[in-house]
């Protein structure tokens, strides 16, 4: 029976040659595709633009074939709150779960017609196969959901894994290993808390709170305090500029955002500083330090000690928030790092379970 293994492995190793395998973390904000062979391909926002569909009906409706697409990923992004009358800009995913699915199989064929273009030693001749991000929090539906996106666009086979199953791989935490470890994931439609073990969730929990909502505080807070409002593209680049929850710097860093005056209607700049931000999004950051604190509760004994040793691990592009790291530190009095390049961790964790096969298919049986 071992000479059949080893012929099975081989046919099997030389039509890999002949199809691509495909990494995706599908989130909120942003999509990534990984290649085995050629590491990230694609890395844009999951935002599309499309022709609005025509609202009336009856014998004198225009005929209508369905929504034709204009714009995709970052060319669709700048389109977002500039757009003319008769386009809309979508965003499919919202809060890890699909909210349009015609737009969302849009943008993956599109992507997946993208990496067929890309010349490569073989003739890719056969369909892909796809390892895709999901949050740990949706039910079978919104999976089979995914999958079906998955398979319409041409793909042969679809394996789901949790996110955060992804994000320990990908920073190198040993998976398999019967001991515990923290993950933090931090994205920009949702925040997931678990404990990982032997390659599946042992305790785990999400919300809807994301670097997302920061981003929704601050313009609310400046509507609040100056009557000004500005939209979520300034709102980002103030909590990038600007944004920093640990401890506050002596110099303070300051900049000048734009918008128009609610009293007036007019236009009006305003000068706001690291110490208004931090004000504004608090709120948001104490909600994620709640959720890992009732995490840590429901954390079993055994594997307490292994997340004291090891700390919590952040991940996601939300973590990157200045000081986000050492203020969950001091308020659960455990070790607290934020892993490098956070925002490619579970793309990353997509690539090694592509090379290492047997991984893959431990993770599969946990995971299901």
């Amino acid at each position: 029976m071992s000479w059949m293994k080893t012929v099975k492995s081989r046919v099997m190793g030389t039509m890999a040659n002949f199809y691509w395998d495909i990494g995706v973390d599908l989130g909120t904000s942003n999509t990534l595709l990984l290649l085995n062979e050629r590491g990230i391909v694609v890395d844009e926002p999951t935002i599309v633009a499309r022709l609005k569909k025509k609202r009336w009906t009856g014998l004198s409706a225009p005929k209508w074939a369905g929504n034709k697409i204009v714009a995709y990923g970052y060319k669709a992004k700048e389109m977002l709150n500039r757009e003319p009358a008769q386009i809309e800009v979508v965003s499919p995913i919202k809060n890890g779960i699909i909210s349009d699915l015609e737009a969302l199989e849009a943008l993956v064929s599109y992507y997946l017609k993208l990496i067929y273009e890309i010349p490569s030693r073989y003739p890719k001749i056969f369909k892909p196969r796809v390892i895709v991000s999901v949050p740990g929090s949706i039910t079978d539906v919104q999976k089979r959901a995914v999958k079906s996106v998955f398979l319409t666009s041409g793909a042969s086979e679809v394996v789901l894994i949790e996110g955060l199953v992804l994000a320990a791989v990908g920073v190198g935490l040993p998976a398999k290993k019967n001991s515990g470890t923290m993950i933090v994931d931090v994205g920009g439609g949702k925040t997931e808390v678990g404990v990982i073990s032997m390659g599946g969730v042992v305790v785990g929990k999400g919300i809807k709170s994301s670097s997302g909502d920061f981003d929704v505080a601050i313009i609310n807070y400046i509507r609040m305090k100056y009557s000004l409002l500005i939209g979520q593209t300034t709102a980002e680049r103030a909590k990038i500029e600007l944004g920093n929850v640990g401890e506050p710097n002596k110099s303070l860093k300051e900049m000048v955002i734009r918008g128009r005056d609610l009293e007036t209607g007019l236009p009006k700049s305003v000068k706001i500083n690291e110490n208004e931000i931090r004000e504004a999004v608090m709120f948001e950051v104490q909600k994620l330090i709640k959720l890992i604190k009732e995490e840590l509760d429901e954390t079993p004994p055994e594997l307490m000690d292994d997340i004291l040793k090891r700390g919590i691990v952040m991940v996601g592009n939300g973590s990157k928030l200045h000081g986000l790291d050492r203020l969950v530190e001091k308020e659960t009095k455990i070790t607290t790092q934020r892993a490098d390049e956070a925002g490619l961790c579970i793309i990353k964790g997509c690539g090694q379970l592509m090379e290492d096969r047997y991984l893959l298919e431990s993770i599969r049986l946990v995971t299901g």
